[in-house]
């Protein structure tokens, strides 16, 4: 995983509102900046924090990044990264 590259387009989506609306809209030429793989493409074209974080992926600029690149509030954050024990039937309660 580059996870500087991920790193970094964390970190440009949450300084620049335009590269985020491009993101938004045109994901691929966005991801295309980036030095990916295609693990990594995919799993920020589904927004899959959790695995994204269980890849190694800072979550705090994942936290960061949240709003810009989706358009969706610290619930949904917190919910996604939970979502990893539910499919593996851990208990969250």
């Amino acid at each position: 995983m580059s996870r500087y590259q991920v790193d970094k387009l964390l970190r440009d989506l949450r300084r620049d509102r335009d590269l985020a609306s491009r993101f938004r809209a045109e994901t691929d030429q966005v991801l295309d900046r980036y030095r990916l793989d295609a693990e990594e493409r995919r799993l920020l074209k589904a927004w899959d924090v959790r695995a994204l974080f269980d890849r190694g992926v800072n979550p705090l600029l994942l936290l960061l990044a949240h709003g810009p690149a989706v358009r969706k509030d610290l619930r949904d954050y917190v919910a996604a990264i939970n979502r990893a024990g539910e499919r593996k039937g851990e208990d969250h309660g």
